[in-house]
């Protein structure tokens, strides 16, 4: 029985210390967790004058598009440029085939001339007659009515023949014009963004390009009900594109008056471009509202938002501290702060989601 009992003991004993061993590992993990030191990267502020903007997105379009369609019904002979291609003002973009029109016009304007001919001639004889009546009255043996007689007739030969060269000019003058539809040149210089002709097919009006106008550039946008006291026109546009990691300057060109859902169009004229920019880049727009001097500029990355609320860590002694800042401008890839910081403080860029207020850390 005794035996039993100290085998009991023992057991209880054991259990326990095995229970406190668990305990003990448990401890010296939380403690290892919570001492652990985060690796990050920092990057230090810069000053600078710093404004307050409106921020928008918009779209980057040309100055101007134009559309340039076949204007007459035929087969395509020649095919000059394409998608992408440069052009100039005259360039001839395609050509139809003509063969039916020059048939056409060849034997329009050949009847037209056979009339002036007709014409002509009916004009000189009228010429000779009056002539011959005139001397005849001069000597005393044709009759003032025969002479009378006479010019009515060279009149009316010399408005027929008039009215003939007429008829025929004003259809080869329209033949010459029509002619044009069927060698199609560009209106304008600029990049073709679109072709619906290809050589052999038949054309028709639904068929042509489209030719964007490169030498400037706008950017369309709208701005909510909240901003638009703020906007005017001429105002002073920073455009950041994304996609060329580029900043662009431009002002406001117009601001329209009727809102759609609570958003104002707005359209953006480019003061200077890079050769890259195409249309149909997206990208994003702050519109200069007012000056500040001497703020701080910190890269984009730095800054976190929580609640609505912006911040950034800061690098104290191998320490992260959170500091609240104040959003005032963006500009591409900087953001303009209104804060405690100084110059000399160094901003966590990279580790930054995993530390918190008071967490040991170490720069790398």
């Amino acid at each position: 029985m005794l035996n039993n009992k100290l085998k009991l003991m023992m057991g209880v004993l054991v259990l326990c210390l095995s229970f406190t061993g668990c305990a003990k590992t448990e401890t010296e993990a939380v403690v290892n967790i919570e001492t652990q030191v985060v690796p990050v990267s920092v990057t230090s502020l810069e000053y600078g004058d710093v404004y307050e903007s409106v921020y928008s997105i918009g779209e980057v379009k040309s100055s101007d598009t134009f559309h340039v369609n076949a204007m007459a019904t035929g087969k395509v002979t020649e095919v000059n440029y394409d998608v992408g291609d440069l052009v100039n003002e005259g360039d001839v973009l395609f050509k139809v085939e003509m063969d039916d029109f020059d048939s056409d016009m060849n034997s329009k304007l050949a009847q037209a001339s056979n009339g002036v001919s007709q014409a002509k001639l009916g004009l000189d004889n009228a010429k000779t007659n009056l002539d011959r009546v005139q001397k005849l009255y001069d000597g005393g043996v044709s009759s003032k009515s025969e002479l009378d007689n006479m010019k009515s007739s060279y009149d009316n030969s010399k408005i027929a023949y008039n009215n003939a060269v007429n008829s025929y000019e004003t259809l080869k003058y329209s033949y010459t014009s029509m002619s044009e539809n069927y060698e199609i040149t560009s209106p304008v210089s600029g990049i073709i963004t679109s072709n619906t002709v290809i050589k052999d097919m038949m054309a028709t009006n639904q068929n042509g390009f489209t030719i964007e106008v490169i030498d400037t550039y706008k950017v369309s946008s709208s701005i909510g009900s909240k901003y638009i006291n703020e906007i005017k026109e001429g105002q002073e546009v920073e455009v950041y594109v994304s996609t060329l990691d580029t900043l662009l300057k431009g002002s406001i060109k117009s601001v329209s008056l009727n809102a759609t859902n609570g958003m104002y169009p707005i359209e953006i004229e480019l003061e200077d471009t890079d050769e890259r920019l195409k249309s149909g880049m997206y990208s994003e727009i702050w519109i200069i509202t007012s000056d500040v001097s001497n703020g701080l500029w910190i890269p984009s990355m730095t800054l976190m938002q929580e609640n609505g609320d912006s911040f950034v860590y800061t690098v104290d002694n191998g320490i992260a501290e959170k500091v609240m800042v104040e959003v005032l401008s963006m500009r591409g890839d900087e953001v303009a702060i209104k804060s405690t910081l100084n110059e000399e403080d160094q901003l966590i860029t990279f580790g930054k989601e995993y530390v918190m207020q008071g967490s040991e850390v170490e720069v790398k």
